[in-house]
């Protein structure tokens, strides 16, 4: 009886888990199924009877797991940890798209990431054709995520601080 008791505690521990992610609760509940296997195999008599309850449970856990990741979804608003809010094609950050076809100076080497100076402002930039020096004149032709993609515009370097060439 103590075995059965153990596997049903190990079960609402893995359902637990679909709600406090973390692995604590899914690991204390599998170890809570595997002590009741093992419990009720000591006490029964039968092996036949052993494996049917090792076969039953591993069953319950399958359909447990099943039947969450199908009732998440689908619970009502405020009793989900699903956002009700449309996710989809989220992106953290992105590039300001108004800076495209601008002139820019490499404000540090950019090897071939780094910093370029555009109006005043640092911005994160990546360099298309590769190693670029200071003061490389470069012309924003891109973004992805929150860098610029810039090229060569002018093979003269240029003083950041001063737009002139060195």
């Amino acid at each position: 009886m103590i075995s059965i008791l153990l596997l049903l505690i190990g079960l609402f521990l893995i359902v637990l888990e679909f709600y406090l992610p973390g692995a604590i609760m899914g690991i204390l509940g599998a170890i809570a199924i595997c002590i009741s296997i093992v419990m009720f195999a000591v006490s029964s008599q039968s092996t036949w009877e052993s494996l049917l309850f090792l076969i039953g449970a591993a069953a319950l856990v399958v359909g447990v797991c099943k039947f969450m990741l199908w009732k998440i979804p689908r619970s009502q608003s405020g009793f989900s940890i699903y956002s009700d809010q449309d996710q989809s094609g989220y992106q953290a950050s992105t590039y300001d798209s108004s800076l495209l076809g601008k002139r820019a100076i490499a404000f540090t080497d950019l090897k071939p990431g780094g910093l370029i100076i555009l109006e005043g402002k640092r911005l994160q930039a990546i360099s298309q054709s590769g190693y670029l020096i200071k003061g490389t004149d470069v012309l924003i032709i891109g973004g992805e995520g929150e860098s610029l993609m810039v090229k060569v515009f002018n093979h003269t370097p240029l003083n950041p601080m001063t737009h002139k060439e060195v």
